[in-house]
């Protein structure tokens, strides 16, 4: 080998390593809305079909928190869908996250409901509900909207409310929120990242 190709091998082998260290410390891609500084959030307690569950029984766990109804008929059977695929190819990581799928109708979504609905989603997917007040309470520390607007002639009637997914961390701080519509590889990306922390 002539020392001109010599050095053009090295030159070749230092630029791919600067290439490859720039990689891995570049801060990773996030699709979330971070919220700097991360929020404390108030404790709750609402009723699961095995009893009270409180916000803070999963400090040490990153809580993916979700407002919605069973009856909705789009967002939320896409939202829960899209965690469930982000989830499974989280892998064994996947044990540091809790889903919390939290009912604002309380009219008709009772614990057992909640249970039977998640459950088939995950089996680890927890779904909470609450009376009037309780709900009231909860959407308006976490800045949710939500709304049961009036039935039609067959008494069924639909609820509008904020489609937007929020994470917190293990410490029970609002740390990110994610839009309506993100893919389950932009989920599993920030979730990889933040199970990291």
């Amino acid at each position: 080998m002539t020392r001109r190709n010599l050095l053009f091998a090295v030159v070749v082998v230092l630029l791919l390593a600067g290439i490859a260290i720039f990689q891995y410390n570049m801060p990773p891609l996030i699709h979330g809305s971070i919220i700097e500084p991360p929020k404390a959030m108030p404790d709750f307690t609402l009723q699961s079909a095995h009893g009270p569950v409180s916000l803070s029984d999963f400090r040490g766990k990153i809580v993916v928190l979700y407002f919605g109804y069973i009856s909705c008929p789009d967002v939320c059977p896409t939202t829960l869908a899209g965690l469930r695929q982000a989830l499974n190819n989280l892998g064994k990581s996947a044990d540091q996250v809790q889903v919390l799928f939290v009912s604002v109708d309380w009219k008709r979504d009772t614990p057992d409901k909640m249970a039977s609905y998640v459950s088939a989603y995950r089996p680890d997917f927890i779904g909470l509900s609450g009376s009037q007040e309780q709900i009231d309470a909860v959407t308006r520390d976490f800045g949710i909207f939500y709304q049961l607007n009036p039935p039609d002639a067959n008494g069924f009637y639909s609820v509008d409310h904020t489609a937007s997914v929020q994470i917190l961390d293990r410490q029970g701080n609002l740390i990110m929120t994610w839009p309506y519509g993100l893919s389950p590889a932009d989920l599993l990306d920030d979730l990889k990242v933040l199970v990291r922390k």
